[in-house]
């Protein structure tokens, strides 16, 4: 994630448990002063059958991402 995109990020204390995924932990998205809570989740460390979606952020639906 790069510098000026993980500014939008605040860490959340949210976290669920999938279980074939493992833990998931969740960001707030912080955009001109407005929070999206819960907006965006993680895998730190899956289980073996998730691996490829380790690491990767996922948004909740009505999150647009620009590239």
């Amino acid at each position: 994630m790069g510098e000026c995109v993980a500014k939008l990020f605040k860490e959340s204390s949210t976290h669920t448990t999938c279980s074939w995924k493992g833990q998931a932990n969740y960001y707030t998205i912080v955009v001109n002063g407005k929070e999206n809570k819960d907006a965006a989740w993680y895998y730190p460390s899956t289980k073996e059958k998730a691996k490829p979606i380790e690491g990767y952020v996922a948004f909740r639906g009505g999150v647009k991402v620009e590239v």
